[in-house]
């Protein structure tokens, strides 16, 4: 054997060597390429996935505090619209009755009632207290007792008012006052409350 050919043999041993462990090596760098390419493509995806959720979960947290708010809105404007509606049927109902009141004062049971008014005055006041009334009952009071009689402005639909000026006190026995008393009372019943 000739020594070139040996040589010429190791030589071609050698390089198919090097060329078998150079592939083995690139195909291990290229596995590892791979894995490193598919996991950074796992790690992107996940990452655009849990963006994705973040969006989701923001724009849910938008939407629930624009319902609520809507929600609430809407709450305050039927509530509103509630009382509003309340408010004008007790008006109306106490308006009747206030037409009911000015009717009673016209009727002839309403001198009794005035009686009564200036006996519950004078057991209150004692004797000498001024009686306060509407105009028009001036001249009709001044008749029915011997009390000082003055008008009062203020009272409108009728009854009295008494006054002791020296002790400074005052009793109200007028229909508007009875009419403010019953309607104050009517609205702050549990039943009418929202």
């Amino acid at each position: 054997m000739d020594l070139n050919e040996i040589n010429r043999y190791k030589m071609k041993m050698f390089a198919e060597n090097v060329n078998k462990q150079a592939d083995e090596e690139i195909a291990l760098i290229t596995a590892k390429i791979r894995d490193q390419k598919t996991a950074a493509g796992r790690e992107k995806e996940e990452a655009a996935a849990r963006e994705a959720i973040s969006e989701i979960r923001r724009e849910q947290t938008a939407f629930e505090q624009r319902y609520k708010r809507e929600l609430s809105r809407c709450d305050y404007e039927t509530s509103k619209a509630v009382r509003a509606y309340r408010k004008e049927l007790v008006d109306g109902f106490f308006e009747e009755i206030k037409q009911d009141l000015k009717a009673f004062a016209e009727s002839e049971k309403y001198d009794a009632y005035l009686k009564r008014s200036l006996e519950k005055a004078k057991n209150a006041l004692g004797e000498k207290c001024v009686i306060l009334c509407a105009i028009r009952d001036v001249e009709k009071l001044k008749t029915l007792c011997k009390n000082e009689v003055r008008a009062d402005n203020a009272i409108m639909l009728g009854g009295i008012g008494a006054l002791d000026e020296e002790k400074g006190l005052f009793c109200d026995f007028t229909l508007d006052k009875a009419l403010d008393d019953e309607k104050s009372a009517f609205s702050d019943k549990k039943e009418l409350r929202l």
